[in-house]
């Protein structure tokens, strides 16, 4: 027996319903709207604050400048998309744009992911070898490196065409 109760966006059948733009939409609008004013205005104002840099350029200045423009991938990609997404429950604009966001938003993630692993291996080399500072600016530049390259090989899929 089959019923058209909608329980979080599937049937009780096991088939999907529509997106519908009701309260719970209106607050997560709110939640990301929030959220898209707090990390605009805090990545901005870190990253400005680093590349105007007055002070010694050190690999963690280094790393948290990358972590600020992963982040703010994730803010002007993500947070407007999925803006966009809750209001008009339906996508207009056709195939290829939908695969180029949504590249960008898995890349502006898996980007902001391997960075933070970034700092925290190096933070860790620090502690354990604290004396091996001539290799720590080079390891630093490679991993960041690393990251930008596996985010780009992981998002990759997002543009590919379906294998069905």
């Amino acid at each position: 027996m089959e019923t058209n109760d909608t329980v979080n966006g599937s049937t009780a059948g096991g088939g999907l319903s529509a997106p519908e733009f009701n309260g719970n939409a209106v607050a997560v609008i709110a939640v990301y709207s929030v959220l898209f004013v707090i990390s605009a205005v805090g990545n901005l104002t870190v990253f400005t604050t680093l590349i105007r840099g007055r002070h010694r350029k050190s690999r963690i200045t280094l790393m948290i400048t990358h972590l600020a423009v992963a982040d703010l991938f994730v803010t002007f990609f993500m947070i407007p998309l999925e803006i966009s997404w809750r209001l008009t429950t339906q996508w207009l604009a056709g195939n290829a744009a939908c695969k180029f966001f949504l590249f960008l938003r898995a890349f502006g993630l898996y980007l902001s992911s391997n960075v933070l692993v970034c700092v925290s291996v190096d933070r860790y080399f620090a502690v354990l070898h604290p004396l091996r500072v001539t290799d720590a600016r080079r390891r630093g530049k490679m991993m960041l490196a690393l990251a930008w390259i596996f985010s780009l090989l992981c998002a990759l899929p997002q543009v590919s065409p379906p294998l069905l």
